[in-house]
């Protein structure tokens, strides 16, 4: 049913319309007549016809303004003009906003019908086309995530074709060319019964549904869910920088780590660098590494690793130990050194060299993985070999092959700390020399290269004090020494240890110390000042 509004101000046109109307064009329903401008306009806008007729000279607001404002509401709405006048001008106005067609006075019946019958092929095509638009969206909606995770799984698997990139982007209305992966990893508890475990893998199902459109709704991103995990790409600009990429990422893992919970779900989330769409496999493994390896919650690979020569992809057993020690885990690295024992000596028992060749090649192929970590030193790696060599009881070789995993454990330990210690020294002497200035924790962290969120957590780990609390007490320090010199005014102090309010600097040096600058300048103390924090 198509309806229709007769717009005119002659009483007669009106009904003559409506009577020619509704006795020869079925499915067209005369909703509605205005006599003028504005009262065209109102009805428009209560009646929402199909179609309006409109008179072009009408009192107050005439028809050609009318159809204007109409159409600014409601652009869909198709209009026929009537007119005495055959103007050109009126045509030409008419054409500029897409007017169907024009009636003449007097009206010709068979003229009427065929305009009649014209505009509702017109409206039918369009609601035809609008019917078949909101089908394809729908369809569309229905298979987009199957879309998502198959591009998702695919560039995870680098078996993406980088010729679809175009085809992607413009399905999912973002630029695809680069991006970073986060991972999101949900543990379970090795210790649950079989029936707890069935449930709690129903109940990780419905989290991991949950927190994936919670990500989708964070941010643009394409999210798919894989096991226990859920694999975010997440797109940048190739003009971003590198270490504001890295913060950000990080401010979205937070909330993703917030929203998870009360979900009754130990998550860890790790992120990877970003890359072309080509090489994004190389950041899922980083991220991947960095969910399994972080000590935190959340970990971004460039604060875990130590060069540029690291080595992902490993194998079962092997990977798994190795993982245990490069994410320090002693208890599970021998746990896993007795398993791996169990399986040789299930293969190779009655070949002892066999046995402890496959050991030696095990501990080769250790120490090549973890080179980037930490350097295995040549007498630990030849006393271990020497000594498996020299026997063949199954309880010695294993305590000389444990004892050479703790020592790496201890070692790689040891290492790091040394390259924390290092990059926190940095950080000092930085402070130190620039207390004068405005020095922002930001500003430091992206000097050492590391994420704001791993410095800050570093930095109160290694002094004891948060970042802002430790420039507070150095600026103080050099506060009281500048106090001792009578030549210096306070004033001059507080701008010489980096505050640019004398009101503020009294206020912290009085909180800090219990007195103003004044009155510790004024009683002159003599001696060392003693750094507290």
């Amino acid at each position: 049913m198509i309806k229709l509004l007769i717009a005119d101000d002659e009483q007669i046109v009106l009904d003559s319309l409506k009577f020619i109307i509704e006795n020869n064009c079925h499915d067209v329903d005369v909703i509605g007549f205005a006599k003028s401008g504005r009262e065209a306009i109102e009805k428009a806008d209560a009646l929402k016809p199909d179609v309006i007729f409109m008179d072009i000279r009408m009192p107050g607001i005439d028809g050609m303004e009318a159809i204007k404002r109409i159409k600014e509401i409601h652009n869909d709405i198709e209009f026929v003009i009537i007119t005495a006048y055959d103007y050109f001008n009126y045509a030409k106005e008419a054409i500029k906003l897409d007017v169907v067609d024009y009636l003449l006075k007097p009206m010709n019946k068979n003229k009427v019908i065929d305009t009649v019958l014209k505009v509702k092929k017109i409206v039918e095509t369009k609601r035809e086309n609008m019917m078949k638009e909101l089908e394809m969206k729908e369809k569309m909606i229905m298979i987009l995530p199957h879309l998502e995770s198959e591009m998702i799984y695919s560039l995870a698997s680098a078996t993406f074709r980088q010729e679809n990139i175009d085809f992607y982007g413009s399905i999912f209305n973002m630029n695809l060319n680069i991006g970073y992966a986060l991972v999101v990893l949900f543990e379970k508890d090795d210790n649950e019964s079989h029936l707890d475990n069935l449930a709690g893998n129903v109940k990780m199902q419905e989290t991991l549904i949950y927190i994936k459109e919670f990500i989708k709704n964070t941010g643009p991103c394409l999210a798919g869910i894989l096991l226990d995990r859920i694999i975010v790409f997440v797109p940048v600009e190739s003009d971003e920088d590198l270490f504001t990429i890295k913060n950000t990422s990080i401010d979205f893992a937070e909330k993703i780590l917030k929203e998870t919970h009360g979900k009754d779900s130990k998550v860890r989330i790790g992120i990877g660098r970003p890359y072309q769409t080509s090489y994004f496999s190389k950041s899922y493994d980083e991220a991947d590494f960095a969910a399994k390896m972080g000590i935190d919650s959340i970990t971004h690979f460039d604060d875990i690793k130590l060069s540029d020569n690291g080595e992902l992809i490993l194998s079962n057993d092997d990977e798994e130990l190795i993982n245990n020690i490069i994410s320090n885990n002693i208890d599970a690295a021998l746990i896993k050194v007795n398993g791996i024992f169990q399986k040789l000596l299930l293969h190779y028992k009655d070949d002892m060299n066999l046995f402890k060749s496959k050991l030696l090649s095990l501990s080769i192929e250790i120490i090549a993985k973890i080179s980037s970590y930490c350097d295995v030193t040549s007498e630990l790696e030849e006393n271990m070999i020497v000594k498996i060599l020299r026997t063949n009881e199954i309880e010695n070789i294993k305590k000389t092959f444990s004892q050479f995993i703790s020592n790496i454990v201890l070692k790689l330990h040891e290492n790091r700390e040394r390259y924390y210690t290092g990059l926190i020294a940095k950080a000092i002497e930085f402070i130190n020399e620039n207390y004068d200035k405005d020095i922002k924790l930001y500003d430091v962290a992206k000097m050492l290269n590391i994420s704001y969120y791993y410095f800050s957590k570093t930095f109160k780990e290694e002094t004891k004090c948060n970042f802002v609390d430790y420039i507070t007490q150095v600026r103080i320090n050099k506060a009281k020494e500048f106090l001792l010199d009578d030549s210096i005014s306070v004033k001059e102090v507080c701008f010489k240890v980096g505050y640019n309010d004398p009101n503020y600097f009294s206020r912290i040096f009085r909180k800090e110390t219990g007195m103003t600058p004044t009155e510790y300048k004024s009683k002159n103390s003599e001696g060392g000042v003693a750094f507290e924090c």
